[in-house]
């Protein structure tokens, strides 16, 4: 279901090859690490993912996050997983996350691993 919505994206010209490639690469790594994983977050962070990719190849970054924001984030039981979840990611990322984005990406996986 989330290739699919990936490849409707593609197809649809929101976003390019290389996201979309990036993004089923995520997507298998979701699979393998969280295989009971909702599926409505996991849509939501999929999605959020694509499209920031597309923003920050088009120079357009988001503005930082809130500060007491970010702090309830970190202090949340997930925030460990989300962090390594997150670095693994990027790890093999076409391009550079900015903070700001990383924060977000972060936030998105602390709710898609919430029970």
């Amino acid at each position: 279901m989330l290739k699919q919505r990936i490849q409707i994206m593609q197809n649809g010209g929101v976003i390019g090859e290389d996201t979309a490639q990036f993004m089923n690469g995520v997507i298998d790594m979701m699979a393998a690490d969280y295989p009971n994983i909702d599926m409505d977050h996991a849509t939501m962070f999929t999605t959020h993912l694509a499209m920031a990719l597309e923003r920050i190849k088009k120079g357009e970054i988001v503005d930082m996050m809130d500060e007491e924001c970010w702090q309830q984030i970190a202090e949340t039981p997930e925030f460990a997983d989300a962090e390594a979840f997150r670095n693994k990611m990027l790890s093999f990322c076409p391009i550079d996350f900015p903070e700001s984005e990383s924060k977000f990406i972060l936030l998105h996986i602390c709710s898609m691993l919430e029970p």
